[in-house]
């Protein structure tokens, strides 16, 4: 049992009577816990309010998967307070750090220690709110790194792919070049006649503006190479199967070159088909790099406008730019099974906003969409104006949300996914970017088969005189 001197020696009962010592001493549950031990798991409801006499305790939340610490309690502590006394279940997972001695109080001998000591309930009611200040700040702060996060993996994603098509290219029309360079020299040895010259160099000229690189599983461009190569190599030119891809990129097929076949040499015909193949080829690679260049480029341009760099906080934007730059950067979610359909109203003046905080809001709306819709489905994106605000909707085709539930959507904490996949700080994030710092509103509607969020945002006056 504690010794009432060590129960005389904790803050929380500095100001209790001696009987009240003895009262207290008589109706709590001496507890000592080894390090690692766990007294009370996120999500659970636990009847419990902990006293920290000698160690160390850690609150936890589970966040993507990872136990991430949100606060250490240390002697003479105390935790569990809330969960206790609001009978929800807990925001953390209580954990002993070291081996740790404690006291644990009922709920009914909590609520008789606040209705008979005014100094104990002032310390509970402000470490308690203070506490939870301070959760909902860092959770904040997670929950937009974490947004960051998976925006950045995405895009390293989506920079990864053209980044490598890039390289891959280049690689290969290092080997074309040399290839091409053999060629043309024994085409200049060649002695071919002026009039094959031209014909070889229209069909060159023909080829080159419309040849581009095709995805290696075409069934019916591969048979076409594959007979090409055929007539190719019964003509007498040199690897055929690597001659044949670059033709067909071209759109040259074996009547286009017929008449060469029958007018020239051998030799002169495998070296003219060889040039002819590897002039298209390097074209066509150097069109494919330039698009893999081109998108690259594209999206660091959309990442640049998306966060607003190099710009002031607040400044006139066009939603339609910010909505577009943010699926640009969601592209990765989206680009599989999501359909989107944009109804937008251009006439829409521009904005005086926080651009930034605004894609943030769009980031939050459609991650949750392409969620609710398990990835799969279709996403309506439209813009209107109503009097003096701007009307912003984004319907999706999920399941729909519970009538019972949509008023707590915007509730911090509150979320519908399981532990762990969410802190309930998302649509929070949004209401109070679009209300408290735009002075506008956001509203959900929905029904199965279509999820709508309304989001009205307030004119400038220059707009509204008009």
């Amino acid at each position: 049992m504690v010794a009432l001197q060590d129960l005389r020696e904790i803050p929380l009962f500095a100001d209790l009577s001696e009987l009240r010592l003895q009262w207290l001493q008589a109706n709590l549950e001496d507890m000592r816990v080894e390090a690692g031990a766990v007294l009370r798991n996120e999500g659970e409801t636990f009847r419990g309010f902990f006293v920290i006499l000698d160690g160390e305790i850690v609150a936890s939340r589970l966040i993507d998967g990872q136990q991430m610490p949100v606060r250490r309690y240390v002697a003479p502590g105390f935790c569990g307070a809330v969960p206790l006394l609001a009978g929800t279940p807990s925001l953390t997972t209580l954990k002993a750090e070291s081996d740790s001695h404690l006291v644990r109080l009922s709920e009914p001998v909590l609520r008789e220690l606040l209705a008979c000591s005014d100094s104990f309930s002032k310390i509970i009611f402000r470490a308690t709110a203070e506490r939870l200040t301070n959760l909902e700040a860092l959770l904040r702060t997670r929950e937009k790194m974490a947004a960051l996060g998976k925006l950045a993996a995405g895009l390293a994603h989506e920079l990864n792919n053209p980044a490598a098509a890039l390289a891959r290219t280049t690689d290969r029309a290092n080997e074309v070049r040399e290839a091409l360079d053999e060629s043309l020299h024994a085409l200049s040895l060649s002695s071919i006649p002026h009039e094959a010259i031209e014909l070889i160099h229209a069909l060159s000229a023909r080829a080159c503006a419309k040849a581009r690189q095709a995805p290696g599983d075409d069934p019916a461009r591969a048979a076409a190479e594959s007979r090409l190569g055929d007539w190719l190599a019964a003509h007498g030119v040199e690897k055929p199967w690597l001659v044949a891809p670059g033709l067909i990129a071209g759109g040259i097929v074996r009547d286009d070159i017929a008449a060469l076949g029958e007018s020239l040499a051998p030799h002169q015909f495998n070296v003219s088909i060889r040039w002819l193949g590897a002039t298209i080829e390097l074209h066509a690679l150097l069109k494919d790099a330039t698009g893999s260049a081109t998108h690259i480029s594209d999206m660091v341009k959309a990442l640049k406008a998306y966060a607003y760099m190099d710009q002031a906080p607040q400044q006139e934007v066009d939603i339609h730019d910010g909505i577009e730059d943010t699926l640009a950067i969601m592209r990765h979610r989206l680009i599989q099974s999501v359909a989107v359909r944009r109804e937008y109203d251009r006439s829409l003046p521009r904005l005086q906003a926080y651009g930034s905080e605004l894609n943030q809001v769009w980031t939050n709306i459609v991650d949750n969409a392409v969620d609710a819709m398990e990835g799969r489905g279709d996403l309506v994106i439209s813009t209107r104006r109503e009097g003096d605000y701007a009307v912003v909707e984004f319907t999706d085709s999920g399941p729909g949300i519970p009538p019972e539930i949509q008023s707590r959507l915007f509730e911090p904490f509150f979320t519908t996914k399981p532990v762990g996949q969410g802190t309930g700080l998302g649509l929070d994030i949004a209401y109070r970017i679009v209300v408290n710092r735009h002075g506008g509103t956001i509203l959900v509607s929905s029904q199965p088969g279509a999820t709508t969020f309304h989001i009205r945002l307030p004119l400038p006056a220059q707009a509204i005189a008009r």
